[in-house]
């Protein structure tokens, strides 16, 4: 399910799914903090979050996740995402 800018515009919280050992995470999850792009990060290695990654088939990082207020998954990435575009989705999601 890809995430559609249209969807970026309507709602406002991300959800990414990585971990202290994914090389793709420790330049995505800088990343995004440095465009200023406000998530929830879920730890796809802590147990806790077991059931979680199995609910969402969690089986590569990172994975991003638009969420609405009641919890469901309007839209997902998997993998990394480029730095210019997270700037374009910071602007939608501001508006």
């Amino acid at each position: 399910m890809a995430i559609d800018p249209i969807i970026l515009g309507v709602h406002k919280m991300l959800r990414v799914f990585g971990s202290d050992d994914c090389e793709r995470c420790k330049v995505y999850l800088p990343a995004l903090k440095e465009a200023g792009i406000d998530f929830v990060f879920i730890d796809a290695e802590a147990e806790e979050n077991d059931d979680l990654c199995e609910e969402f088939d969690i089986d590569e990082l990172p994975v991003t996740q638009v969420v609405d207020d009641d919890g469901k998954v309007l839209g997902e990435l998997r993998g990394s995402l480029q730095p210019g575009f997270l700037l374009e989705w910071k602007e939608m999601l501001e508006e």
